[in-house]
């Protein structure tokens, strides 16, 4: 089973991208539309990525809007806790990024003016969205050419990626520290996401389109951000 259970209403979509296992914490899946769903035993964030609507989860119930794409500024979002009926109306893009809980969490909003925004180290921006608790999320802005996490950075926690391009035929590269202590590169377009266990890494984007990393991080138990979000 899921950790998270979506069923998209007529006209909605609704993917699951990566699943969490055996040796991996975090499950990612996207979504258009509206839809119905529910967590397991799990812990979940619903970002969204552009559009207008309303999300409801429990008690929770807010309307969601103000950005057309992640490329404008920062969004809303929801943490929903484990054995949480929840609901997503409108023309809303979403995304969703799950890992196994146990903990009873109630419902909680994040808006748009929530979010932390300061400039990385290597001249992104950085929007942390969720500092602390069994999920970090946000989003880290780059301009063309620019670098993410420069210099590779490695942390503790299990780490899911999303890539999103302005650029329909642009492209990102991904190095990662290898176990031999090798480097190894990978091409990304937009819609892509990637697990990182361990290992250094960094990520560039091509010359042409702004970038959009969405960071999703878990480690064994809670975690706080006291690194900076840099994908």
């Amino acid at each position: 089973m899921a950790l998270v259970n979506v069923i998209p209403d007529l006209g909605g979509s609704f993917e699951y991208l990566i699943r969490a296992g055996p040796r991996a914490r975090i499950g990612m899946a996207r979504g258009r539309g509206s839809a119905t769903g529910s967590t397991g035993a799990a812990y979940a964030w619903i970002a969204v990525e552009g559009g207008d609507g309303e999300i409801a989860a429990g008690s929770l119930h807010v309307e969601v809007g103000g950005r057309r794409d992640v490329f404008e500024g920062p969004g809303w979002s929801v943490l929903i806790g484990p054995k949480t009926p929840f609901a997503i109306r409108g023309n809303i893009r979403y995304t969703v990024a799950g890992r196994s809980w146990s903990a009873k969490v109630p419902p909680r909003s994040i808006r748009p003016q929530d979010v932390k925004e300061q400039a990385g180290r290597d001249g992104g921006l950085i929007r942390t969205c969720v500092a602390d608790g069994p999920l970090i999320c946000g989003e880290t802005v780059h301009e063309p050419g620019g670098w993410a996490a420069w210099p590779p950075h490695t942390h503790e926690e299990e780490a899911v990626l999303l890539y999103r391009l302005t650029d329909p035929d642009g492209f990102a590269v991904q190095v990662l520290e290898t176990k031999e202590g090798g480097r190894r590169a990978d091409v990304v377009v937009d819609g892509e996401v990637r697990r990182v266990r361990s290992g250094a890494h960094s990520v560039v984007a091509a010359p042409d389109g702004e970038m959009v990393t969405v960071s999703i991080l878990a480690g064994e138990g809670d975690a706080r951000a006291t690194a900076q979000m840099k994908g």
